[in-house]
């Protein structure tokens, strides 16, 4: 068995590391711009993100190919990895048949990018 590259465990006391253990500080590093958003459905498992998750979605964050971003289209929200095809940015599918949805990231507002997803909190002992 491989040993994991893990830290030493800390149970949560104030005390236990000199200082307080503060999970928001270590997920949210820019309050302002970030909004949280549960996750509905099992279509992106294959990049970490499973149905109840939380999102902690970040709106300061860059977007680069790869990404998993929130946008705002035809009046609801779209979970979508965002790829970058030569000078096209585009929402890849994630359900078979599905196309992709250009997108232009010159033009925040107007192409309905909401921001980054940079976490994705969820249980790993969940009741099926």
């Amino acid at each position: 068995m491989a040993d994991l590259p893990i830290g030493e465990p800390v149970p949560y006391r104030q005390d236990s590391l000199g200082e307080d253990l503060d999970l928001h500080a270590a997920l949210v590093p820019n309050p302002v711009c970030t909004f949280y958003m549960r996750v509905s459905g099992n279509r992106l498992r294959q990049h970490g993100i499973n149905d109840g998750d939380l999102m902690v979605i970040d709106r300061s964050v860059e977007p680069c190919s790869g990404h998993v971003v929130v946008v705002a289209h035809q009046g609801s929200f779209l979970l979508r990895p965002l790829l970058r095809q030569g000078e096209q940015w585009l929402l890849e599918p994630v359900r078979p048949g599905e196309v992709a949805i250009p997108l232009d990231l010159e033009v925040f507002d107007r192409s309905g990018l909401f921001g980054v997803v940079v976490h994705a909190v969820h249980h790993l002992n969940k009741p099926r």
